[in-house]
């Protein structure tokens, strides 16, 4: 298959996600952006891109190799440990988003897409790190769950092993700070329109709300990529994960539904009783609430 890269800050090239029309990616920046996608309908490129703004000073970005890796201050990188009112001092740069904010940004059943956001001053109850491989570094913020989801995650990690299958996490939360400052990066290096086909607006992401866990497995080469669905750990997640809870969150072939493209690595925990719910349904998440026309 044909593969297209598009240049990022000069210096590396990666190509984003969520839009039918782009054919495909390749590469492995497992251990600077965690979300390269290999082969992909333009999925959903939330995670931090390899050239990486100075967080001391937003003009200035630096190369995120190994001589200079320890210098930077990402802030997925580290414990979410921003107040409300830090994270709620930079706004997202779509100042026209008419998006409705979530009554119960709480709820283990909120949901959240292009239309429903939460609270800029939400944080997560209750976070915890599942006791599961992750490629986060310790620390990390983005290894972080609410507790239901966590021990769910254990379980299923738990199940996935038991059946021959080595499952790693890959980005579980991410602050809506962290969300404002990777969004607001795209929309400087890259321009508004690419931004908003690849990256969630702040608020929007169903990261935000700690009931996500990116996974991965060795297969694919512990990247985030559509041919995951296709492998043998891929196809037992797809088929067991509503057991403990999950829902792969962007099925294929709805991503005119969803607004974001196939992502069989994108596991949102709904309990285990909707979840299995929506599963045996064969509806979008969007279907099943009766959010869509």
């Amino acid at each position: 298959m044909k593969k297209i890269l598009l240049l990022l800050t000069g210096i590396v090239t990666l190509a984003g996600c969520n839009q039918d029309t782009v054919e495909s990616l390749k590469g492995d920046l497992v251990d600077t952006i965690n979300h390269v996608i290999e082969d992909k309908e333009a999925p959903e490129r939330e995670e931090e891109p390899k050239d990486k703004p100075d967080q001391s000073d937003d003009t200035n970005e630096n190369d995120n190799t190994d001589e200079n890796k320890d210098n930077e201050t990402n802030p997925d990188d580290e414990k979410d440990s921003s107040t409300d009112d830090e994270q709620s001092k930079e706004e997202p740069k779509d100042q026209e988003d008419q998006s409705i904010v979530v009554s119960n940004p709480h709820a283990i059943d909120v949901i959240l897409n292009k239309t429903y956001r939460l609270p800029n001053n939400f944080v997560p109850q209750g976070l915890v790190e599942p006791n599961v491989p992750h490629n986060a570094k310790e620390g990390a913020a983005k290894r972080l769950m609410r507790k239901e989801a966590a021990k769910a995650l254990e379980e299923l990690f738990a199940a996935a092993k038991e059946a021959g299958y080595d499952l790693v996490a890959q980005s579980g939360y991410r602050s809506i700070q962290t969300q404002t400052w990777l969004y607001n990066h795209y929309v400087e290096t890259n321009g508004q329109e690419w931004a908003d086909k690849f990256s969630a607006v702040p608020g929007h992401s169903e990261h935000h709300t700690g009931l996500t866990m990116d996974i991965t497995a060795a297969v694919v080469g512990m990247s985030l990529t559509q041919e995951f669905g296709n492998t043998a750990p891929g196809e037992w997640v797809a088929k067991n994960a509503h057991k403990y809870g999950f829902v792969i969150r962007y099925p294929k072939g709805k991503s005119h539904i969803t607004g974001y493209s196939y992502e069989p690595w994108h596991l949102r925990y709904f309990g285990v009783e909707l979840a299995t719910k929506i599963y045996q349904s064969g509806l979008t998440v969007e279907e099943y609430f009766g959010l869509v026309e």
